[in-house]
């Protein structure tokens, strides 16, 4: 389980962002609006993850606290 990524804000969309950590891995997350508000641009980023395993896919939740996921409908 992953309890928060943390690293260099690559690529910032209303849905999504992408972090890169330290060790050169890129995290596809996405995010609410209300996170997406918060993030500035040249930051080093870190979200606490929240993950959902489905048959057909992983999916990564990004919130700037813990018990963030009541931000998603």
């Amino acid at each position: 389980m992953i309890e928060y990524i943390k690293g260099r804000l690559v690529e910032k969309n209303p849905t999504d962002v992408v972090i890169e950590t330290t060790s050169g891995v890129a995290y596809l997350i996405n995010v609410s609006l209300y996170t997406y508000g918060k993030i500035k641009e040249t930051e080093t980023l870190k979200l606490y993850i929240h993950t959902v395993i489905r048959e057909d896919a992983h999916q990564l939740f990004g919130f700037f606290f813990t018990g963030g996921e009541g931000n998603f409908p």
